[in-house]
């Protein structure tokens, strides 16, 4: 009886041969799925042809090689080798005898392998194999490609094994298998928890902020966001992406039947006592829904006040206003630049025990103890403005405000700030001037901005230049011109150059330029009268004032990162 023996990098499986044609590539509805990039999603078909068998091309991307020839439709003999990407398989037929190999064939396509997927035999029993053997171990290519990011990572403290899934309701769905109980069976649903857990450790071990899987017309893409920018990891079969998509969806108490409705949803892991939450989207999509999960680690993001890495001038004033019983401190910067990370380090200067601490947030991103935390409701018709109000009734000293978006609220939170109360909050803008301009473009009264605001702080996240690989070189005249005062004097800074450890981008996280702006008489003045660009700045530079970009140009002075980062968040104009 012939067979085909399946040789990957796992070891050698064997297949025994039917009367039934076996269909080879990369889509799930195939008889061999193998998952090699090299592969096309139907790559070709082994079938019955004469007294034996041949190997027939279906069209595919890179070709199809027999005994390292490539080849459209042929013959096999006895120890015959098809070669797919990595993937060898071999024909063995020991009690055929020689037979005369005729000439190729017309070339077929993929409207050739349409009626034999439509087979019921070849769908249902085509494949015999070995007892001792099955054909799991051929579909490991994306585990390779996961674990290769995992092993990459810096924290190894846990494994996937370690990690257990708790529902919206903080109901443990899936206990860690190192607790001792397994999970990861080898049904449709064990094998989803466990790529599952590997993509989420995946995220761990490569500080990724959001995970995304898109559906595409024959899989699944995976995508991390890591230090700001996308990093493609692997790409599933949309049989096992509909199980991730299903366990997901039980996780956040989700309708599964639902498909073509935006969703959102939340759940969390335990990983050896900790906790951290995930955020998820689902968006209907042209193949599917697209499924992005925001982490909300705590652990890769500052805590403290004293680690934002601040220049001591800023910290000693930004922490001064954070602690004080009445005023308005307002973070600005667009999305994803930090500004309610340093909001709640300001928070978590306070002695919730003595002073009564409330959020209002779109969602809630971070737990904090002792904190009364609002989410926003927007079923219910709730704003940012309205919980605001029945805030104050709530007997408040500190406010967090997630975000200031509409006149309401900036009415409110200024005038809860001259009443007695410590009013954070963050708004949208350019830098910390045009933090003044987009509160009076919003439609608040010039004298409400000028007696209300005390502080604001402008932000950008630039990544961090990779110990490991960064190369010394000499700032050419041009670097050295557009970094100004800062890189005056210096005669080698950094540049990335990538490795195993930062996944080839010369950077290894990221931290954050600051620029702080005090609001002081003078400045008062002129937003009272008739506030210009130019006239702020000549107030400014009479006093303590770093632009972002001067910040940056003193990170890339110490070696911290690369002009290129400090140029593409901040610019070169002061």
């Amino acid at each position: 009886m012939p067979y085909l023996e399946v040789k990957t990098s796992s070891g050698k499986k064997r297949l025994k041969l039917g009367t039934s044609p076996i269909s080879i590539g990369r889509q799930s509805d195939n008889t061999l799925v193998i998952t090699d990039d090299r592969a096309s999603r139907h790559h070709c078909v082994i079938e019955p042809w004469d007294d034996g068998f041949r190997i027939r091309d279906l069209g595919s991307r890179n070709g199809t090689k027999l005994n390292e020839e490539r080849v459209k439709t042929e013959s096999l003999d006895n120890g015959d080798v098809v070669r797919i990407g990595n993937i060898e398989i071999a024909f063995i037929d020991p009690e055929a005898a020689t037979r005369v190999r005729p000439k190729s064939t017309p070339d077929y396509g993929m409207n050739d392998l349409a009626p034999l997927l439509e087979d019921p035999l070849h769908r249902q029993a085509t494949l015999d194999i070995d007892l001792n053997t099955d054909l799991a171990n051929v579909q490991t290519d994306y585990e390779k490609k996961l674990k290769a990011i995992i092993d990459a990572g810096i924290d190894k403290s846990f494994t996937d094994r370690d990690i257990s899934l708790v529902d919206s309701r903080g109901v443990t769905i899936h206990q860690a298998e190192a607790d001792g109980l397994d999970t990861g069976s080898d049904d449709d649903t064990g094998e989803g928890i466990r790529v599952f857990r590997l993509l989420l450790l995946a995220c761990f071990r490569s500080r990724a902020t959001d995970l995304h899987i898109e559906p595409r017309i024959s899989d699944a893409s995976i995508r991390l966001r890591v230090d700001g920018y996308m990093l493609s990891a692997v790409e599933l079969s949309m049989a096992l992406f509909k199980r991730i998509l299903g366990v997901v969806k039980i996780l956040c108490q989700i309708d599964t039947s639902q498909k073509s409705t935006v969703q959102d949803g939340h759940f969390s892991v335990s990983v050896k006592g900790r906790r951290v939450d995930y955020r998820v989207s689902l968006t209907p999509s042209m193949h599917g829904q697209k499924l992005v999960i925001r982490v909300l680690d705590s652990a890769n993001a500052p805590s403290r006040l004293h680690e934002l890495g601040l220049i001591p001038w800023m910290y000693e004033k930004l922490r001064t206003v954070a602690t004080k019983d009445a005023g308005l401190l307002l973070a600005c910067g667009p999305t994803g630049s930090g500004k309610t990370t340093t909001l709640y380090s300001c928070l978590r200067e306070i002695d919730v025990e003595l002073r009564n601490a409330i959020t209002i947030e779109d969602p809630v991103e971070y737990y904090l103890e002792g904190c009364t935390q609002i989410p926003i409701d927007h079923k219910q018709g709730n704003s940012f403005g309205s919980i605001l109000r029945s805030v104050l009734r709530q007997d408040p000293d500190v406010i967090f405000v997630g975000e200031i978006r509409d006149v309401e609220t900036a009415k409110v939170a200024m005038q809860a700030s001259m009443t007695g109360h410590l009013v954070y909050s963050t708004v949208h803008s350019k830098d910390s001037i045009g933090a003044i301009f987009r509160l009076l473009d919003l439609g608040v009264e010039p004298y409400l901005v000028a007696t209300g605001l005390n502080l604001i702080l402008a932000q950008r996240l630039v990544r961090v230049l990779c110990d490991t690989c960064k190369r010394p070189v000499v700032p050419t005249p041009a670097q050295t011109l557009r970094m100004g005062k800062s890189l005056e004097g210096v005669r080698q800074i950094y540049v990335p150059a990538g490795c195993k450890r930062c996944f080839g981008t010369g950077y290894i996280g990221r931290r954050a330029l600051f620029e702080l702006l005090e609001v002081n008489d003078s400045l008062r003045d002129i937003i009272l009268r008739e506030p210009t660009i130019t006239k702020i700045r000549e107030v400014l530079n009479q006093g303590l004032f770093t632009t972002l970009a001067e910040f940056g140009g003193q990170l890339v002075a110490q070696g911290v990162t690369a002009t290129e980062e400090i140029e593409r968040v901040a610019g070169s104009e002061g």
